[in-house]
């Protein structure tokens, strides 16, 4: 399957404003970085290096491209896709070392003993050639694909996966200084398979084997699957304390449907805190494995959901907490509402834009506009203007408060009561000490109906950010 390479973008730093491209910054004393990257085929994009600082070779480094004729290995594409890395000081991950479903054809025919050996043939050879590859994927598919040679290897054994074990064993001697991940599809939109992979997690984590756990996050897992879905199986993931790489990102559509999915679905994955860097599979037109999943026409231009994804990348000074609702919804949903909400030019604080839900007022009801998931905010205070329509009853004033729910409990935390009244605008701010940071669970605009309030109006969102 292939991947779009990537673009470091580091946590707490401010990224940098630019029109054309994502940069990638670098500043000393900051270790907390994820990266964007993409996949390399048999030749590197004149335009790579302006969107993506990650590199992960598609098909060139399965032992089924390189060995198909036993003996007899082609590193021609590796090679292309490791030398492009390592010359522009990107991460390399090699991608896979074990696998059913690009294995070389004559390994089924060999005899155990032969396959174990030729198996360990492959990997060293491939630490010889690739040793200080950043991230090993050791195996890829083990509830999907497990190889023909798995019996050779261990088989199920005692613990059901003692294939795999002995698979990560050899991995570790080979490429000690490497990252080893285990990589599937179908785990992003199915709790139930979540839970069958994190037992395999759990192996190795218990034996010091894995330092990666991959999610696929393909187009026919991610353009349907609910953002409730998506957080439930990051969260369970993350409980094993294994950092999380999304590792072959793709969704599909025409141009408004994709764009609408990266807008609702990409944030979740990129803040979540134990996600530690996404890899996009393909982004050219023509040259991706499944249809309409381009980011990039065969003219040259841009999607939407590539403007967008570099709208989002260098609109915040920080990462996590951040809308202007230009492009979209940037994740945010209401509840209580009466429509909406959705992106409007009838009002904003700053550029076009912002978010607007219609609420139905009556006293004491409360409405809300917030962004749900798991976040990590680096700065110490939210802020955010709010505006309220001209129409509809107010009463004695909508009251309006900025709010965060964190921790596993949820726990709440406000801004001061601050009232509006019809047509009124407020900044409001919300300090953030004593707020567990990095397990924010939603956050967002409370909104109060005033007493003797009546009627139907309007709210607005905008110029969502974190200050220090």
């Amino acid at each position: 399957m292939k991947k779009l390479s990537k673009v470091s973008i580091i946590v707490i730093l401010m990224f940098s404003a630019f029109s054309l491209s994502f940069t990638k910054e670098v500043s000393a004393g900051i270790a907390d970085e994820k990266f964007l990257g993409n996949i390399i085929s048999h030749y590197v994009p004149s335009d790579f290096g302006v969107y993506w600082d990650q590199v992960t070779p598609e098909n060139s480094t399965k032992w089924g491209s390189v060995e198909s004729t036993r003996d007899n290995m082609n590193w021609t594409n590796a090679d292309t896709s490791y030398n492009f890395a390592k010359s522009n000081g990107y991460p390399f991950k090699f991608h896979t070392l074990v696998w059913g479903s690009q294995e070389p054809s004559w390994v089924s025919g060999l005899s155990t003993f032969e396959q174990r050996a030729e198996l360990l043939e492959w990997i060293q050879a491939s630490a010889q050639r690739y040793g200080d590859a950043e991230y090993i994927d050791v195996v890829n598919e083990p509830l999907h694909a497990p190889p023909s040679y798995k019996n050779a290897i261990g088989g199920d054994g005692a613990t059901g996966w003692d294939w795999v074990i002995w698979s990560f064993e050899q991995a570790r001697q080979a490429f000690p200084n490497a990252e080893l991940h285990l990589n599937d599809y179908g785990i992003i939109s199915d709790p139930n398979a979540a839970a069958q992979y994190v037992e395999i997690v759990n192996l190795l984590n218990e034996r010091g084997l894995i330092d990666g756990i991959g999610i696929q996050s393909h187009h026919f897992n991610m353009n349907n699957v609910s953002v409730t879905t998506m957080n439930q199986v990051l969260d369970m993931l993350a409980a094993t304390g294994v950092p999380i790489y999304v590792s072959e990102l793709d969704m599909s559509g025409d141009d408004q449907t994709q764009l609408a999915r990266y807008q609702e679905k990409f944030p979740v994955l990129w803040e979540h805190p134990a996600v530690k860097g996404v890899t996009l599979w393909g982004y050219k037109e023509g040259e991706t494995w499944a249809q309409d999943t381009h980011l990039i026409t065969s003219s040259g231009e841009e999607r939407p959901a590539l403007q967008w994804l570099k709208q989002y990348f260098s609109s915040s000074g920080e990462t996590g907490a951040y809308a202007n609702f230009e492009s979209g919804l940037d994740g945010w949903s209401g509840t209580n509402l009466n429509a909406g909400p959705w992106s409007t030019d009838a009002w904003s604080s700053k550029d076009l834009r912002s978010l607007q839900g219609d609420i139905n007022m009556s006293s004491g009801d409360q409405h809300y506009l917030s962004k749900k998931g798991h976040f990590s905010f680096a700065g110490n205070e939210l802020r955010a203007t709010v505006k309220g329509a001209s129409w509809g009853n107010y009463g004695n004033g909508l009251g309006v408060k900025l709010f965060v729910k964190h921790g596993e409990n949820y726990d709440w935390k406000a801004s001061d009561w601050q009232t509006i009244r019809a047509g009124g605008e407020i900044n409001l701010s919300l300090n953030l000490s004593g707020v567990h940071k990095s397990d924010i669970r939603e956050y967002g605009v409370q909104f109060i109906d005033g007493s003797n309030s009546s009627g139907v109006t309007a709210v607005y969102v905008d110029n969502v950010y974190l200050s220090n």
